[in-house]
């Protein structure tokens, strides 16, 4: 401890007086920091200190509402700003500032910010969209107008709960991401103090997507899941991307996102770019005849525009949305014990069943990586000429169960 600094006692701080002649009385505990006791028994902290010639008062608070242990750390504080150079004064004036911008900052004004630092960062435009579309969709209605400094996790938690209500949970986890994100970048910007309200909800909050075979139809309800799809008089868009997920056991997302560039239908292929994929790598998938007489009808629907399956005029978002394609499936199962995600359950399942594909073509097939495998010998795993062959196999074995009848291969692929 300095020398002359931390004189006064609590006790002394607390009984102390007026000065009988009416003038303020002056209690210094040392190092610029003071007790000021007005003749009406006001008491209040100031911080006093001089720099070239010219003297400044800072005031740090009244008495008791800041104790004396508070004002000592505002008065240090103080002086460590003095060390390092700064104007204790501008900074009170620059953080009253910050203060004032950050009641005024509003959870869409940040969020429109974390969209335009993720398009200086080259993210793909469709993976922005996606980004908007969920924002607008399921934050900035009841969080667009308000300072973000104002939202707490209960707040939060009740804004996510519809999400989770409707069994969306792929999407609910993918929202709660972008609005940590969102926290994130207004702390870092001064427009939010405190811990991040998204991150207290990661965990142990929301109900866990459990994959199993209630989310996914058995192989005998096929046939009359594909009958009653080619029946249905719904959104094509929505149709068309069941049937696209259907035949390439790809996830809703990537499969809803998925825009004409990615596909080169003369090659019967189509690879989704990185920024698209849960693993963050490449994925090249070859499109069996059946996929690609699908894609060519719907190319001249939807191919004048830049995706497969675009919203409708006015929407929030770009393409069909998570839960329009949740809302197809089911309406088309006749039940809800199914989800989206669950067409890759069923062509990994069936096609195991069969005992003819080697466990990493079809672990390849549906983009489980293995996370330990360098890049090289990740793109040799990935068993493009076996993927070829399951593609055909398995579109050939819809067609054969929406007919009543089944394919079978008599020789296993070798990996």
């Amino acid at each position: 401890m300095a020398q002359g600094i931390e004189r006064l006692s609590a006790v002394e701080v607390k009984q102390a007086k007026p000065d009988p002649s009416g003038k303020a009385r002056i209690l210094a505990d040392g190092g610029g920091l003071r007790l000021v006791v007005r003749p009406n028994g006001a008491r209040y902290w100031q911080f006093k200190t001089a720099k070239g010639g010219k003297e400044t008062t800072l005031q740090l608070g009244t008495f008791p509402e800041t104790s004396l242990a508070e004002a000592r750390a505002k008065a240090a504080a103080v002086r460590k700003q003095q060390s390092e150079g700064l104007d204790p004064l501008t900074e009170r004036r620059l953080y009253a500032i910050k203060q004032k911008s950050a009641q005024d900052t509003t959870f869409q004004s940040v969020a429109e910010e974390l969209i335009t630092v993720k398009k200086k960062n080259g993210i793909s435009a469709s993976y922005i969209a996606k980004i908007e579309g969920s924002i607008k969709a399921n934050l900035t209605p009841r969080l667009g107008v308000v300072p973000i400094q104002k939202i707490e996790t209960p707040f939060l938690k009740d804004v996510l709960r519809p999400i989770e209500a409707r069994g969306s949970l792929d999407m609910l986890r993918f929202v709660l991401s972008i609005a940590g994100e969102i926290f994130d970048l207004a702390k870092s910007n001064g427009y939010f103090r405190g811990d991040n309200p998204a991150h207290a909800l990661r965990s142990n909050v929301f109900a866990k997507h459990v994959r199993g075979h209630m989310a996914a139809l058995p192989w005998s309800e096929m046939n009359g899941f594909m009958h009653r799809l080619d029946a249905c008089r719904g959104e094509f868009a929505n149709i068309a991307c069941v049937r696209l997920m259907m035949l390439t056991a790809t996830r809703p997302g990537e499969a809803r996102g998925a825009s004409w560039k990615e596909f080169d239908l003369d090659a019967s292929s189509w690879t989704i770019p990185a920024a698209r994929m849960k693993g963050r790598k490449i994925h090249s998938i070859p499109l069996a005849k059946q996929t690609v007489l699908m894609l060519r009808e719907l190319h001249q629907l939807t191919g004048d525009g830049e995706y497969l399956f675009p919203a409708k005029r006015g929407a929030a978002a770009a393409t069909v949305s998570d839960m329009a394609i949740l809302k197809a499936v089911r309406r088309t199962a006749g039940h809800d014990n199914v989800d989206a995600h669950g067409f890759r359950a069923v062509f990994r399942t069936h096609a195991e069943d069969s005992g003819l594909w080697p466990f990493d073509v079809m672990e390849a097939a549906i983009a489980h990586g293995k996370k330990d495998q360098t890049v090289a010998s990740y793109a040799r795993a990935t068993f493009y000429d076996h993927r070829v062959r399951l593609a055909q196999w398995y579109a050939d074995q819809l067609d054969a169960v929406k007919r009543g009848g089944q394919v079978i291969q008599l020789q296993p692929e070798a990996a």
